[in-house]
């Protein structure tokens, strides 16, 4: 993969990025590890032929996620949620639902990023790297370098995925999958529905245990 270098204004020295690294592992730490999981009757819409989805429609169980790419607490639940789709592969259907946050500069170019990529049939490829590399793009003058580094990747169309992003369809998805997220109650991101109800997994085994109560 086509790596940009990155802007030398944006060059971090040792100390104040390792400092940076304490406070994120100690926010990260906080979140998940202190309060009991929420545990609520969701309102969120129910999965739709229109979802982004892993898994069969039929599935008997089905878990939405409302999502922000640039958050760092939705970088952390991504490889529970991919350890989790190839543990349950037909049993349970995984649907990503974009929740791009206003404090965070990239949210919305990197939905949209997403979004091409999965008319492409490459979302969860692309869902996996912008998370995988999040700090490198999130901490950019301008994170499109890296974007088509990461398309390219995945072999895709370049001026299709360009179309696409920019495409005034592609942003009244993620506007109305947001204000529906927002309407149903979600206040942060990662939102994660099993079922019908809305739920705060902290880990692999809870979130697991969480899925086989609900099975």
């Amino acid at each position: 993969m086509r790596t940009p270098s990155p802007h030398p204004l944006v060059a971090k020295t040792g100390p104040w990025a390792g400092a940076t690294l304490l406070v994120l592992l100690a926010v990260v730490a906080l979140y998940f590890f202190t309060g009991a999981a929420a545990s609520d009757p969701s309102r969120a819409p129910g999965a739709g032929a229109g979802d982004i989805a892993s898994g069969p429609a039929d599935a008997p169980l089905t878990v939405i996620v409302y999502s922000d790419f640039q958050c760092p607490f939705c970088a952390q639940y991504a490889p529970i949620i991919e350890k989790l789709r190839e543990k349950y592969g037909d049993e349970v259907r995984f649907v990503y639902r974009f929740y791009p946050l206003s404090t965070h500069e990239y949210a919305t170019i990197s939905a949209k990023v997403a979004y091409a990529a999965h008319l492409q049939g490459k979302f969860w490829e692309m869902h996996d790297l912008l998370f995988e590399h999040q700090e490198e793009w999130a901490e950019s003058d301008d994170p499109r370098p890296y974007f088509d580094s990461y398309a390219e990747s995945l072999g895709l169309d370049l001026d299709q995925f360009h179309a696409d992003a920019d495409a005034q369809s592609t942003t009244d998805v993620i506007e109305r999958q947001a204000a529906e997220g927002t309407a149903a109650g979600v206040t942060h991101t990662p939102w994660v529905v099993i079922g019908d109800t809305a739920v705060l997994p902290r880990s692999f085994d809870e979130f697991d245990k969480l899925i086989q109560e609900a099975l």
